[in-house]
């Protein structure tokens, strides 16, 4: 993550950032009568994890907005599947994917777990 002032944030909002970033790259390549479908989908699940993470980060009462990301991160797994199923998505480049999602998901799980109440 680019931004100078990301030093503070939470490991699984850069981890987020970065995961957007790659997604982004790569529904880009999806087939046109996909791309605006399933790639739409993808990304804006993506920003839905990210907008979530970063509100967690700024709030008392993150427990809420850690459950919605995780439950996104779930959702984005099956979408980003449905991708390589189509043949939109090389093995590899879905192996990567999925590590880093499942990466992302311990993060939000090890982050909710220091969270009482």
């Amino acid at each position: 993550m680019a931004d100078e002032g990301a030093g503070t944030l939470p490991t699984a909002v850069t981890k987020a950032y970065d995961v957007l970033l790659w997604l982004i790259n790569h529904v880009g390549k999806f087939p046109r009568s996909h791309r605006f479908v399933l790639g739409d989908r993808i990304e804006s699940r993506m920003l839905a994890v990210l907008e979530a993470l970063v509100l967690a980060a700024y709030t008392r009462d993150k427990k809420v907005y850690l459950q919605q990301a995780n439950g996104d991160v779930q959702v984005l797994r099956l979408l980003v599947r449905a991708g390589k199923d189509l043949g939109f998505t090389s093995t590899k480049q879905y192996e990567f994917i999925s590590r880093e999602l499942v990466d992302l998901g311990c993060q939000i799980g090890g982050w909710t777990k220091t969270q009482t109440g």
